[in-house]
């Protein structure tokens, strides 16, 4: 699994969260929470990437968006 260290601002404040890369949709330019990677500024979409994607584990997703989407999407089973 690909994921991408992201810088979110949210009421002011700075989270950075590992975010689960989308590699089915788009060509992998967005996280399962549907950020755009590569496009990205903090100043005009409140996140922004950090660094390139790297190789993880689901257990190395910190995003709370990207978990929600992924546990939704487990309850089909």
């Amino acid at each position: 699994m690909k994921l991408q260290k992201m810088t979110y601002e949210r009421d002011g404040d700075i989270f950075t969260f590992f975010c689960a890369v989308n590699l089915y949709c788009k060509g992998g330019e967005y996280t399962i929470c549907g950020c755009a990677v590569p496009d990205a500024i903090i100043e005009s979409c409140d996140c922004e990437k950090i660094g390139d994607e790297f190789e993880g584990k689901l257990k190395d997703v910190t995003c709370p968006n990207c978990l929600n989407l992924i546990n939704f999407i487990k309850g089909f089973k």
